[in-house]
């Protein structure tokens, strides 16, 4: 049987959440149509997807259209063979509608092939399922339902009925596979928030300016060379008076923006030469919403210190509802449709962050400009876990390691009180950092125990494993750190999503 993905239609695979409240309209009409399939009203249950139709968020119309092919798909496991033959003939009517619209949807271009597949419409299952492979090779089980048709043909057996509908659905099927490929000639605009970045600005533009179409530069009031260097890359420069708030700065650029597409850069962030041409594959892939971009940032002086890897959420479709939030270490992907698989994506594109270089020199006093706005950020909107991490990782700069450990140990709280730690992006750090603090404030017990809680939430996590080993040999036990520092080795370093220490 080719799979259908039941049940993972509605899952989240992005690391922000999202408000529950509109998704109680795509839950409200799969009760319904549980409810009316449960009766064999197969007319009521293709008659929901108008309902769908009205709702006027784009995503949360597809959403719901979603929910309802998962349902539909659902019952088909319990139902009788008549009853099942017409679910999957109002599943392909309402995927091919979707797609005869929207072609380039490769989950739904999946869906479609599943309900021809059991309609034994082999021939178009195979096309739909070729043409969501072509548009996204890593779709989940796309190359398992190619196999199943192939299967089958062997077989050369029968075991649901044909129905009527199929030679018309065929045809549609055929039509909408031959349109499905990725969007050309879509735009990208790169943008940025500036202020006396001469040293840094050049690199920075001379290295993304081949993969893009336009640079919108805000900037917040330099001094120095930086408002003449953007323009000399034929950058559109936005003066704009810094308000203490660097989502205000990044949210004017996103709006003088005209691409199809938005990338944010900072000055000290350069983009991977190599990966220019896939960062502009990247624009055609019009069923993603935003991706991630690999970003190496390295510490210390160059040369020597070290360097960490994180998924750095930088490219995104130009929508004006994508827009950031918070004064400090402000946050976009709370606007994105996360609760829509595959909407997200992960990309190979690398940058390259040398912020950090010699940061300590100056760090303090940034640190203290950084816990200030995120005290006004405090007392402007609710506290969440994400203000303490940022407010602990500040206090770990400025060197109050009590007072990091304290907002530290409230993010976890909080954390673990909502659910939210094991799909909280930045959960893995949280626990590296609190563990070094501890460990630094001589809080040995304290600090194993959050390392070992760490590595049940994480168990992939190096990083964790290499602090263990440091415990260990802070406390004279050689032995065991001997065998965590191997065990290291042994693992390699934690996947980029974890943001690890390269080296770790």
């Amino acid at each position: 049987m080719a799979l259908r993905l039941t049940g993972k239609t509605l899952q989240s695979t992005a690391p922000a959440a999202t408000s529950l409240q509109p998704a109680a309209s795509a839950e409200s009409l799969v009760f319904q149509a549980r409810t009316v399939l449960a009766g064999g009203d197969v007319p009521a249950f293709s008659a929901l997807f108008a309902k769908a139709d009205e709702l006027t968020d784009p995503h949360r119309r597809f959403h719901a259209r979603l929910a309802l092919i998962d349902a539909g798909l659902s019952v088909t496991a319990q139902a009788s063979e008549g009853l099942a033959a017409r679910i999957y003939v109002a599943v392909a009517e309402a995927t091919l509608s979707m797609l005869e619209a929207t072609p380039s949807e490769p989950t739904i271009l999946n869906l479609a092939g599943v309900a021809l597949y059991e309609l034994w419409s082999l021939d178009a299952a195979q096309t739909l399922f070729r043409a969501a492979r072509r548009l996204d090779p890593s779709l989940t089980n796309v190359e398992r339902n190619l196999g199943e048709v192939g299967r089958r043909r062997r077989t050369g057996r029968r075991t649901r009925p044909l129905h009527a509908a199929v030679p018309g659905l065929a045809r549609r099927a055929a039509s909408v596979a031959n349109r499905a490929t990725p969007a050309t000639d879509l735009t990208l605009s790169l943008c940025m928030i500036v202020r006396d970045e001469e040293q840094m600005l050049p690199r920075c533009l001379a290295a993304a300016a081949p993969a893009v179409d336009e640079i919108i530069v805000v900037d917040t009031g330099s001094t120095d060379a930086t408002v003449s260097i953007a323009k000399s890359f034929g950058a559109k420069v936005i003066e704009f008076p810094w308000t203490g708030s660097f989502s205000e700065a990044r949210n004017i650029s996103f709006g003088a923006a005209t691409g199809d597409w938005v990338m944010y850069l900072d000055a000290d962030e350069i983009l991977v030469t190599e990966d220019v041409e896939q960062l502009r594959a990247l624009t055609g892939r019009t069923w993603r919403e935003a991706f991630y971009l690999v970003e190496t940032s390295y510490t210390g002086e160059l040369g020597e210190g070290g360097a960490m890897v994180n998924n750095a959420l930088r490219l995104f479709r130009n929508r004006p509802e994508y827009r950031f939030k918070d004064r400090l270490h402000e946050q976009i992907a709370h606007t994105l449709p996360t609760y829509i698989p595959g909407r997200v994506e992960q990309s190979p594109v690398r940058v390259t962050h040398y912020g950090y270089l010699g940061a300590v020199r100056d760090a303090k006093e940034k640190s203290q400009r950084n816990v200030e706005l995120l005290r006004k950020q405090a007392a402007e909107s609710p506290q969440t876990p994400f203000l303490h991490f940022n407010l602990g990782s500040e206090h770990i700069v400025a060197g109050d390691l009590s007072a990091a450990v304290q907002e530290l140990k409230t993010a976890r709280t909080l954390l673990t009180e909502d659910g939210s730690i094991t799909r909280c992006e930045y959960a893995p750090s949280l626990f590296t950092r609190l563990v070094m603090v501890l460990r630094m404030c001589g809080r040995i017990s304290e600090a194993q125990a959050t390392a070992a809680e760490g590595l049940q939430l994480f168990p992939r996590f190096t990083d964790l494993v290499l602090a263990q080993g440091r415990i260990a040999q802070t406390q004279g036990e050689i032995d065991q750190a001997i065998a965590l520092y191997h065990r290291c080795i042994e693992m390699g370093d934690a996947p980029a999503r974890y943001g690890p220490q390269l080296g770790s």
